[in-house]
């Protein structure tokens, strides 16, 4: 049986809402395509309702090239730049961690609103609106917009549109359901443009990008016995190839063009030295609670972490016996 946001904990949070005049948006660190749709679009609406907002996301605090086209950017403010007390809504944050610095702001704040859609949130808010089987984190802010009292108009529509498009793949993810088709099909007769989010989203890399992709495809190693497939972009490539590390977020979709495999990987490297690893995996292999256990989050198809190891070696070695113990073998399928 499908969970949805349970109407008590709508009202709540409009009644939460309606008593301040100010609202700070919160996404996560490292936001993808969903958090900052989500951020921009809610933010927008926000404001048409006749509150006072500021949104913001962990540094570092940049837009990756292919999301500047959306508006909102106004609404932007640096974590360290935020001045506004309040309510505070947080954005595709499967657990307070993942606000970083900000995380004391969001949890001292006078009402904390969790907006999810991850099966693994741990439910931090004050008022917690927690649907797993939404398709996207902008799914669940379109769809509630009116018991929230925000006022979607066709700027935050085509927010909150990139926010499902890019977490369902362009609507080819498993996630994609009958109630996301209804949804896209009502922001594009409000006006949103389908072919405008996909030339800027998935059609604006740039030649140092597309070279960047090259060397790492060209390297990538393909674990048959466990199906897994995995590249790396590491601090060096970034400054050889002249490519921000908020540019590489598509880049793993390349590897999991890889007819037979199971596990796709993709380890990063930030810039204190950690290794950030993107996973992703077929439909019957469940790399979230791997993910969990080595202390990230995510779904059973899309989910990442950050290894404690020290070298690359040891990480790779790490998701290996992780994998291996999840299910042995996975094998090509």
């Amino acid at each position: 049986m499908k969970t949805k946001v349970d109407k008590k904990k709508l009202r709540g949070a409009a009644d939460l809402m309606a008593v301040s005049k100010t609202i700070t948006v919160l996404g996560h660190v490292y936001p993808d395509g969903d958090a900052i749709g989500s951020v921009l679009g809610i933010a927008i609406a926000i404001k048409e309702a006749g509150w006072e907002v500021q949104a913001s996301w962990p540094n570092p605090f940049e837009v990756p090239h292919k999301y500047a086209f959306l508006p909102g950017m106004d609404l932007l403010v640096p974590p360290e730049r935020l001045t506004a007390d309040g309510i505070v809504v947080t954005l595709d944050c499967a657990s307070a961690a993942r606000l970083e610095e900000l995380e004391e702001r969001a949890l001292n704040s006078l009402g904390l609103i969790n907006i999810d859609h991850h099966l693994d949130n741990t439910r931090f808010g004050s008022i917690n609106l927690i649907e797993p089987e939404a398709s996207a984190t902008a799914e669940i802010i379109y769809r509630y917009s009116a018991d929230l009292k925000f006022r979607i108009n066709k700027e935050a529509a085509l927010c909150l549109y990139t926010g499902i498009v890019t977490d369902t793949g362009r609507f080819q993810f498993r996630n994609t359901t009958a109630t996301t088709l209804t949804v896209a099909s009502e922001m594009v007769a409000m006006g949103v443009e389908p072919n405008t989010i996909y030339e800027n989203v998935y059609q604006s890399d740039s030649l140092a990008y597309i070279r960047l992709s090259g060397e790492v495809i060209t390297k990538a190693v393909f674990d048959q016995q466990l199906g897994l497939i995995y590249g790396c972009v590491t601090q060096s490539d970034l400054r050889d190839f002249g490519v921000n590390m908020n540019e590489t977020e598509d880049l793993i979709d390349d590897l999991r063009a890889l007819k037979g495999h199971v596990v796709a990987a993709l380890f990063k490297e930030r810039d204190d030295g950690k290794m950030r690893v993107s996973l992703r995996s077929r439909v019957d292999f469940d790399i979230g609670a791997i993910a969990r256990k080595l202390g990230g989050g995510g779904h059973r198809v899309a989910a990442g972490y950050t290894s404690t190891k020290r070298t690359l070696e040891e990480t790779i070695e790490e998701l290996r016996g992780e994998i291996i113990a999840s299910g042995g073998s996975t094998g090509s399928r």
